[in-house]
């Protein structure tokens, strides 16, 4: 296994070893495994977090040399990379409860048939495997238009933080257009993998392949075009790649963490490129979107919790997908290593970690309140902000004054400043009349808890 290009070929025949060993072991544990490649002579393995690396290392790294000296004839030290999430089996199996017995060993069950997919792209990523919500509706609705009418919408430009599920949705496109047409040419890559082939053409004077290999497609699909960021040589390349696509109609949607007037040293050509078609936004997922979403990754995993802990989850953990996912293998791991049953109390003592880290992402502050009631009243945070005194701002905000205090620790003056330098008397009036409004009016106390949702607050005292 001294070449990265014998390792997958290598793995492969690990898994084989190490699932005629223990079955059980292997779909618990290897199946989880991604092989990265071999650096300096060190076999990188890449594991859904620093935890499963642990225990893989603790548990089963003298089976994995074993199965090294078995098949290669040789071992190699191994390092385990965090942040590699496993690739969902295409069948769903019998599902077992995190609370039944786990049993010595499980029945051998046929292979699933193979599914064609793009390449470069995950199987998993499916049109059908996308939980659509609140936040990524519109995203979702461009994504399958484009898939089957490939140059109505050009280009989609989507957008969000990360682990919103941005590659998820445009590896299905290109997944839902090679299952429908395996002929057809649809290249998938990332900015980094742009770049990376832009600099061998040129260490290698392959200008005309790189072209002809980015140029010559139906379909471009880019993920995290935020890496052209400050690369002047590169964004000339882009805007050249993308002009010589769009003007033969060919189909391109791209992806990045910002809007692209947002992303520092993008050349504003390509800002005006990337905005003259769809430009969508991905939003973190709502409470029932987070349901939904656990509730199918724990169908894949194979494992049934209750309810309650799937809600006390969803509602705990807000930031994005990733740490759920990275939650319920947690739980997974406990559940058939300890043979234990999974409570509340389990969780919270598994996940302490992931849950102090959502809770200091999730701190609330003044600006994002203003934004919260601004939404909400469909304003825009200046009004809050300014001189204006129609009767809809002014209580808007009184009510967003109101939650500062509530919500801050800031003193009535330093959220009169953040108010457009209004002074401590007129912060200590608004807590005041919204206090009287919120045990009288159910209008208002909708909008608190609407508000709220926003903020995503399940339970404040005292509001």
């Amino acid at each position: 296994m001294k070449e990265d290009r014998t390792v997958q070929e290598q793995w492969l025949r690990i898994c084989e070893y190490l699932k005629a060993k223990s079955s059980f072991v292997y779909e618990q544990w290897f199946t989880k495994v991604t092989p990265l490649g071999v650096e300096n002579g060190v076999l990188m393995l890449g594991v859904p977090d620093d935890f499963f690396g642990h225990w893989m290392r603790d548990n089963y790294g003298d089976l994995l040399n074993e199965a090294m000296t078995s098949v290669c004839g040789e071992t190699l030290p191994f390092e385990f990379e965090a942040g590699h999430l496993p690739v969902c089996q295409e069948e769903v199996p019998e599902t077992v409860s995190a609370t039944d017995e786990v049993p010595e060993a499980s029945v051998s069950e046929p292979e699933p048939e193979a599914v064609l997919c793009a390449e470069g792209c995950r199987a998993s990523h499916t049109f059908e495997k996308f939980v659509v919500g609140e936040g990524n509706r519109y995203a979702y609705a461009v994504a399958t238009r484009a898939a089957v009418d490939p140059g109505a919408l050009n280009p989609i430009y989507i957008y969000g933080g990360p682990g919103l599920g941005k590659t998820h949705l445009i590896q299905a496109v290109a997944n839902d257009v090679i299952r429908r047409n395996p002929k057809a040419s649809v290249r998938y890559t990332t900015c980094e993998g742009f770049l990376n082939a832009y600099v061998d053409a040129l260490r290698n004077k392959t200008h005309a392949e790189f072209r002809d290999h980015f140029r010559t497609v139906d379909f471009l699909l880019i993920d995290d075009v935020h890496t052209l960021s400050g690369k002047p040589a590169l964004q000339e390349e882009f805007f050249n790649t993308f002009n010589a696509l769009h003007n033969l109609g060919k189909q391109i949607i791209l992806t990045s963490d910002k809007a692209p007037a947002e992303i520092p040293g993008l050349e504003d050509r390509l800002v005006s490129r990337f905005v003259s078609g769809i430009t969508t936004q991905i939003t973190q997922p709502q409470f029932e979107t987070r349901l939904a979403i656990l509730r199918q990754e724990q169908e894949s995993m194979r494992m049934k919790l209750d309810e309650s802990i799937l809600e006390f989850i969803a509602q705990r953990i807000t930031s994005n997908i990733r740490p759920l996912k990275s939650a319920l293998l947690h739980l997974e791991i406990y559940a058939s290593a300890m043979n234990a049953k999974i409570t509340i109390e389990t969780v919270e003592t598994l996940l302490a970690d992931i849950l102090s880290k959502e809770a200091e992402s999730r701190s609330i502050t003044i600006e994002s309140i203003q934004k919260a009631v601004a939404e909400h009243f469909e304003l825009r945070v200046n009004d809050l902000t300014g001189p204006k005194r129609p009767k809809q701002i002014a209580e808007a905000r009184l009510l967003a004054m109101y939650l500062s205090r509530k919500l801050t620790n800031h003193s009535h003056k330093e959220i009169g400043t953040a108010f457009g330098g209004r002074n401590h008397a007129t912060v200590v009036h608004a807590v005041k009349v919204m206090e009287d409004a919120c045990m009288k009016d159910e209008e208002i106390r909708n909008s608190v808890a609407a508000i709220r949702r926003r903020l995503q607050i399940e339970d404040v005292p005292g509001i």
